[in-house]
């Protein structure tokens, strides 16, 4: 089996002819065979698409992808940290430069701050839709975002405090500007920075906001660039098995 290092706002891909197959389905629509339960999706602000295991626990992924991803880019790297949990990606609806983002990119470390607030205030709605459409347990949600979706994340924790209760973030920053008070007392968030990451050094001031913020922090540093490695992968499931 081989693993290659993404490129910047792709997933990590594990290459072997199991694991291609099993990644395929993940990605794919789940039918019901004739007879069974079907769980039907509903229309919510964001296009996403749901994954259920065989033998769930009870737990869900919400999955926020990196810049050019789509909403099942994060399944196959999110079933691997956590196999027996709900897979929820989304898509983001920002079509900037000709790619999916969840926000607009003024330059490559400046941000259209009214579309962080606009978009940040959907997912909000999003999330209380999905939590009645699907039947998920708030307490046991955990968001994980890879840089463009982990910045979203970082910007909806700062604007809907409370809403999100777990997360991981791969290769975040700081997209508001300013970033207002919050109390984030009661979150427990991971973020994974690359070493030879060139937005790396941006990714301090997210980590001191979410620590003067009162969040539960572990912030590790990765020895990658901006690129998912199979780090990331162990570094997330082990946290993510404590939490």
């Amino acid at each position: 089996m081989a693993v290659d290092k993404a490129e910047p706002g792709q997933a990590l891909r594990v290459h072997s002819r199991a694991t291609d197959t099993a990644n395929l389905r993940l990605r794919l629509p789940q039918f019901a065979r004739p007879g069974e339960e079907r769980k039907p999706m509903r229309d919510l602000p964001f296009i996403h698409r749901l994954y259920a295991p065989e033998e769930p626990d009870g737990s869900t992924l919400i999955l926020l992808h990196g810049t050019g991803g789509s909403e099942t880019d994060l399944m196959p790297l999110a079933h691997r940290v956590a196999p027996r949990a709900n897979l929820l990606g989304l898509r983001g609806r920002s079509t900037d430069e000709g790619v999916t983002r969840f926000f607009r990119r003024l330059t490559m470390t400046r941000f259209d701050q009214a579309d962080i607030r606009s978009e940040a205030e959907t997912f909000a709605a999003f999330w209380q839709g999905a939590m009645l459409a699907y039947d998920l347990d708030p307490e046991q949600i955990t968001v994980l975002g890879y840089s463009n979706g982990a910045n979203f994340a970082g910007a909806v924790m700062a604007l809907h405090p409370h809403l999100i209760r777990r997360a991981i973030l791969i290769r975040p920053m700081l997209a508001l500007d300013p970033v207002p008070e919050a109390n984030l007392s009661g979150l427990r968030v991971l973020t994974l920075e690359g070493a030879r990451d060139p937005y790396g050094a941006h990714a301090p001031a997210l980590n001191d906001w979410l620590a003067r913020s009162g969040a539960d922090l572990d912030a590790r540093v990765i020895a990658a660039g901006h690129e998912m490695t199979q780090a990331d992968l162990e570094a997330a499931s082990a946290w993510l098995a404590r939490a």
